[in-house]
């Protein structure tokens, strides 16, 4: 929950999840900015480029952080296959997103976590986003929230709607490709 009088900076992947959470943020009046953060993954053309067009859209500040080097593991496969998670790649973005918020005077980065994503990314769940806020909150005065904790994909796709956020303004996908490749977490996500 973003608390009255909050200053908020998202983690802004390109996805619709992050979109839509940045465009709440920004509706509420809450929005300091956004964090795009390219860590060498298939994709990351494909959603800095979907993360830069709303910025630029909706003039917010967007800044972009670079984490080359984590293992990105097996971040595609067929259906029914349990690809591998980024290792601890929201406490890595969250801190990263944190440094920025503190600097930019925000108290809260918020990101798109939600109900879809609970079961495969641990670092989505309630307990782990908690303690980063936890300890963040104590490094820097940045608390961690997840204004979509509760939300399915469903519901989160008709908030994109509602925004005005259509199909091609978001990537939903792992692969690198020219199209989403319909196989990843990501795609399998998306079309739930």
């Amino acid at each position: 929950m973003v608390e009255k009088g909050s200053s908020v900076v998202v983690l802004l992947s390109g996805g619709v999840d992050s979109l839509v959470c940045a465009e709440r943020m920004l509706a509420a009046g809450r929005l300091a900015g956004c964090v795009f953060v390219d860590y060498g993954h298939p994709a990351r053309q494909r959603e800095a480029w979907r993360a830069f067009a709303w910025a630029e859209r909706r003039a917010v500040r967007l800044h972009v952080l670079h984490a080359m080097g984590l293992h990105l593991g097996e971040m595609t496969g067929g259906r029914g296959a349990s690809p591998q998670v980024v290792p601890a790649r929201n406490a890595v973005f969250l801190a990263m997103a944190a440094n920025v918020a503190a600097s930019w005077g925000a108290n809260c980065v918020a990101i798109g976590a939600n109900q879809s994503d609970l079961a495969e990314y641990s670092d989505c769940r309630p307990c782990f986003l908690d303690r980063m806020s936890e300890a963040l909150d104590q490094a820097c005065g940045v608390r961690v929230v997840a204004p979509l904790g509760r939300w399915t994909k469903p519901e989160i796709m008709q908030e994109a709607k509602r925004h005005g956020i259509g199909e091609g303004d978001a990537w939903a996908c792992y692969g690198g490709g020219p199209k989403p490749c319909g196989a990843c977490a990501s795609c399998e996500a998306a079309s739930t």
